[in-house]
């Protein structure tokens, strides 16, 4: 389908220069497979997430109201990047299932077909945000004062979107072959860039500067993960000289993408819906939501880092036709996310006080984040079980299933609950993150029953 044998021979010779990347995962041992997946992974997704934390901490020397507009334009964001979320998973699943089968042609026909739906999607979401910015923030709940401080941010991040974005959609894909390393390169070079120029930007251009660091750190990753495709230094390749549309390898990752766009889409716009909510409380509690967040994110890491692994086992393990192999993987990786995951919320919540201070210097945004803090860490732990789960579903390719409980557990459960508590019951912004967890632990119910059935072993791709 594109790809011809004389291309299969020249992958098998970069092969040479590659195995380091790539590992076999369909035989062996579980726990070592698992392991080797992911501690590129965890340093991965430490490495990812380490520029919001460190975004966050110099956020909070210009101010809770500079803090507020952030997490305002970060919430439009991943609402709209809903789209690359889903084609990033969708094609990840058709890569993990075609590698797993040693079908290496139609592989590198997916990452080509992949990377340009991903670039056109990005472009088409970037035009729109800064063309639609002022009635989209205003839409997500920014008021007079955090309005301008909003407007200054988010166009500048929606005009890089294709730099901010490209990095974890090709990189899961790429995880998904098999080669968690060449994501773990990305985001090296992205974050040591940041670090050093977030601190110069932010204090030469206040909040412009923070945006500016973002974008551009992100923009070297992305290049140099591309190149790694292009020069065949990867598992899976991006020839440049058979650049095309393949109208039935498109459709067949957007098969997948479309019920993907709502399943990543509904907790996405769950979590703008509710920071619109937890803005009318103003700019101190909108700060301190933004901080938790970003605290639970970089915490939950190891957690996170041990459930990256599993699309990837139940992709590839599908695809080499053993499918009780990959039920096992599910359970070994969903017992070492809860334990790590449970200690690690644990220290959170006994010191919140003290970590609520590293990004805040107000009396009430601390005050309100370490309460949110003690509150929430029960709700994370049912939300670690659930992305175990989701992210076998998706490694399936079953990205139906996990739509449905999402729609059942967020949009009936967590929304109507956070409005009523906090406002007809009259907790206020407690209210919110009792809903949260009440919504966390219904969705991980949910996905848990749905696992069990075990219809995603019958998939087909």
């Amino acid at each position: 389908m594109g790809y011809n044998r004389a291309w299969t021979r020249h992958w098998c010779k970069n092969m040479a220069r590659s195995r380091h990347y790539q590992r076999d995962i369909t035989q062996g041992s579980l726990a070592s497979n698992i392991w080797g997946l992911t501690w590129p992974m965890t340093i991965n997704q430490a490495l990812f997430l380490l520029p919001g934390l460190y975004d966050a901490i110099w956020l909070g020397r210009l101010g809770p109201d500079a803090q507020a507009a952030a997490a305002l334009t970060m919430s439009v964001r991943i609402t709209m990047v809903s789209v690359l979320m889903a084609l990033s998973l969708a094609s990840g699943a058709v890569v993990a299932r075609y590698a797993g089968a040693k079908d290496w042609d139609r592989a590198n026909l997916a990452v080509l077909q992949a990377v340009i739906l991903m670039v056109t999607a990005a472009g088409s979401l970037g035009l729109v945000g800064r063309a639609f910015a002022r009635p989209l923030l205003t839409l997500a709940g920014a008021d007079a004062v955090t309005l301008p401080l909003a407007l200054r941010y988010a166009r500048i991040i929606f005009a890089g979107l294709i730099a901010m974005e490209m990095v974890p959609s090709v990189g899961f894909m790429i995880n998904a072959a098999g080669a968690p390393g060449v994501m773990l390169g990305m985001t090296l070079l992205s974050t040591g860039t940041l670090l050093v120029a977030e601190p110069l930007l932010v204090s030469w251009m206040g909040l412009e500067g923070a945006a500016l660091a973002l974008i551009g750190s992100n923009g070297l990753g992305m290049l140099w993960g591309l190149g790694m495709l292009v020069t065949g230094r990867a598992p899976v390749r991006l020839d440049l000289r058979k650049v095309r549309l393949d109208l039935p390898m498109m459709a067949r990752i957007l098969r997948i993408a479309l019920p993907a766009v709502v399943q990543r889409g509904t907790p996405n716009l769950t979590m703008s819906l509710l920071t619109r909510l937890i803005s009318s409380y103003g700019a101190p509690t909108l700060a301190a939501w933004m901080i938790v967040q970003r605290i639970f994110s970089f915490a939950l890491i190891p957690s996170l880092g041990v459930s990256g692994a599993t699309p990837a086992m139940v992709g590839q393990n599908l695809g080499a036709g053993q499918p009780e192999r990959a039920t096992r993987s599910v359970s070994l990786i969903a017992r070492a996310a809860l334990l790590v995951g449970g200690c690690i919320l644990g220290l959170l919540a006994l010191f919140a006080p003290q970590i609520i201070a590293l990004f805040s210097r107000d009396a009430e945004t601390m005050a309100i984040g370490a309460h949110a803090v003690r509150l929430l860490s029960i709700g994370q732990f049912c939300f670690v079980l659930s992305c175990v789960l989701d992210s076998a579903q998706a490694g399936a390719g079953d990205t139906l299933s996990p739509t449905v409980v999402n729609l059942i557990a967020l949009w009936l459960t967590q929304v109507p609950l956070a409005y009523l508590f906090s406002r007809p019951a009259g907790l206020g912004v407690d209210g919110i993150w009792l809903a949260l967890v009440l919504g966390w632990g219904v969705q991980a119910a949910l996905m848990l029953l749905r696992f069990r059935q075990g219809r995603w072993k019958l998939k087909r791709i």
